[in-house]
């Protein structure tokens, strides 16, 4: 078999997009994956009757957000990105909502709807954000793409600084680098219809407002400001589509149902990999001058380099890597109409959103759920996301019906869930997925009643489920957003 300029251990979107753009760049790629096809957290498929699509990991995907959608010219291979004009929605149980759309002065009316101090500021923040755009684009490109450095986080404070002093806020630049979220929500904003959404959507987005250190990006978005967030025709799984044609068509190669078991090494340097016996071609050593890996962790650094390789030292370190941080349950529903929430009689536009959060009536509530989610408790609240994919592409169930799907947060090892004492990640081997997918249904019901009547079939996608799918996302990562 032919060796390498660069071989890249599995074909997720990252690895494919690494690939692509080295061989885009002159270098010969070979990417070696396990499975049988590409993108294992990136997918779509038909759970059960023909004709509906549903996307089991990767949801709102963000491509448009990166230089890759321009450089990879990933829609001339076939990436046609949707969406709606109303981007997220927080329904609530006072049968009100509130709306962030792309159109700004939609999302300000929506705010002033619940309170005209908390549009003032949302209104201080565009406008400060408008003003120093080019700066906020730098920041933004240095936070995404660079390393973290002291130089960074001294501009990323004066930014704050001069936000602050346009809100005539008492806080400075660095007092918000130190806050959680929600503090920071708390002091700028007075209506619990306001300040949860952006409290749900640092939850949607994997920026913890329970976090310390995360007051500057849950600063972005209390701005409430349009997002470039997707979801594809054919569903997310066009997005590892596109990566694989750019990628093919510039003379890359794919070999699929191919584990690696061992990545060589000669003097300290990575040489090569050796195939394992499971292997289309078993046992096949493959050399490359540079390899890649877009594994996690452990299976890159214990299992395919091991102990040998990195010392003791380190192995220790990766035997502790925290894997247990909250992962999420995904329940899908086949539906043969779309459900309308009982709030459209108060904004219709809520009928124009294919993404929100239900549950979290008050900050209070959202924060409660985290801090569970983070010491191993499943919320006594059941709260999450929704998504109803049909509206933004009905191209993803058969005509006249509809897909959608709602997640919330756990521990994927949970110790508890409400009076219950559970046994930890055996805990989704004793049906505590099809409990937490009935609350969830409960909740879909709840907020846009018929709802259960227009349901097909489901399915659920536990922690277990997304470990066993893919055994290099142990205890099942966070969903990926895109590339």
């Amino acid at each position: 078999m032919k060796d390498y300029d660069v071989i890249v251990i599995g074909a997720g979107i990252n690895g494919l997009t690494v690939a692509s753009y080295l061989q885009k760049a002159g270098l010969s790629v070979g990417v070696f994956e396990a499975r049988g096809q590409c993108g294992a957290f990136c997918d779509t498929v038909e759970l059960g009757q023909s004709g509906f699509l549903h996307n089991t990991h990767a949801s709102w995907i963000v491509p448009a957000m990166s230089p890759a959608m321009a450089d990879l010219e990933l829609e001339r291979y076939g990436l046609d990105l949707r969406g709606c004009d109303v981007l997220f929605a927080k329904p609530f149980r006072d049968q009100t909502n509130t709306l962030l759309a792309l159109d700004s002065t939609w999302t300000q009316s929506s705010v002033a709807r619940h309170s005209e101090h908390d549009a003032a500021v949302v209104a201080k923040i565009g406008a400060y954000q408008a003003e120093h755009g080019g700066e906020a684009l730098e920041i933004n490109r240095q936070m995404v793409f660079g390393a973290p450095t002291v130089d960074l986080a001294d501009r990323v404070a004066r930014f704050n600084d001069g936000l602050m002093r346009a809100l005539d806020a008492p806080l400075s630049g660095d007092d918000i680098g130190r806050m959680t979220g929600f503090e920071i929500l708390e002091t700028l904003f007075e209506s619990e219809h306001v300040k949860t959404l952006p409290g749900a959507l640092g939850e949607f987005t994997g920026q913890w407002p329970l976090n310390r250190r995360v007051g500057p990006t849950v600063i972005g978005l209390a701005g409430f400001n349009p997002m470039a967030v997707h979801t594809a025709k054919g569903g997310s799984h066009a997005l590892t589509h596109s990566l694989v044609k750019c990628f093919v068509a510039h003379g890359g190669e794919i070999w699929t149902t191919c584990p690696v078991e061992k990545i060589l090494l000669e003097k300290g340097r990575a040489v090569g990999i050796r195939l394992s016996e499971d292997a289309l071609i078993p046992g096949e050593e493959i050399r490359a001058n540079t390899v890649v890996s877009n594994l996690t962790l452990v299976p890159t650094f214990l299992r395919l380099l091991g102990e040998e390789a990195i010392g003791a030292e380190w192995a220790r370190r990766i035997k502790y890597f925290n894997y247990d941080d909250p992962q999420l349950l995904g329940v899908y529903w086949a539906l043969e109409g779309d459900p309308v929430f009982a709030s459209a009689k108060y904004d219709p536009g809520i009928q124009r959103c294919w993404v929100g959060y239900f549950g979290g009536d008050t900050l209070d509530s959202i924060r409660t759920i985290q801090a569970e989610a983070a010491t191993g408790v499943v919320p006594s609240q059941t709260m999450g996301g929704w998504f109803n994919f049909t509206r933004a592409d009905p191209t993803q169930a058969p005509p006249g019906c509809h897909t959608a799907s709602a997640w919330m947060s756990v521990p994927p090892r949970p110790r508890r869930w409400r009076s219950k004492r559970l046994k930890g990640w055996n805990a989704w081997r004793q049906g505590l997925g099809e409990a937490l997918a009935d609350e969830i249904t409960d909740l879909y019901e709840e907020f846009a009643p018929g709802f259960k009547d227009l349901i097909i079939e489901r399915h659920i996608n536990t922690p277990m489920d997304q470990e066993n799918s893919n055994p290099s996302a142990i205890r099942a990562p966070r969903r990926s957003a895109g590339i």
